[in-house]
């Protein structure tokens, strides 16, 4: 009837291969992507647990002084013991504002901010 139907036909099978390995390929590169992803951020959650201790490192240090803080404090965490501050320590930096029109707290506000490997995480206390 249409003989050069058949010709037509012969592709058509290879362009639906095609088009599926194209959509198969790119929900693969999709996972993939997702996956990468994850594995980066738990990879960090242990950083951002040391980041945080930092910051509770540098609440104690002003609640040593608590009847009369100094107004900022900063400092570091030795991790690795070697007496000296570097990359693989932790550090804090604490702000305290005194009760009034930018803190409402009773004595003080305090905020400390704690870093390790460019990860920062912060506690706040009113009292």
């Amino acid at each position: 009837m249409f003989p050069n139907s058949q010709k037509f036909q012969k592709g058509v099978s290879l362009y639906f291969a095609i088009s599926i390995l194209s959509v198969l390929t790119a929900v693969l590169l999709a996972l993939v992507s997702i996956s990468v992803r994850q594995i980066k951020a738990i990879s960090h959650l242990g950083d951002s647990v040391v980041a945080f201790y930092a910051a509770d490192n540098g609440i104690e240090e002003m609640l040593k002084d608590r009847t009369n803080p100094n107004f900022s404090y900063s400092g570091y965490l030795d991790l690795n013991e070697n007496g000296t501050s570097d990359n693989e320590d932790s550090f804090y930096e604490v702000t305290v504002v005194p009760s009034g029109a930018e803190c409402s707290a009773q004595n003080y506000c305090v905020r400390s901010i704690g870093t390790y490997q460019g990860i920062k995480r912060a506690i706040e206390i009113k009292y």
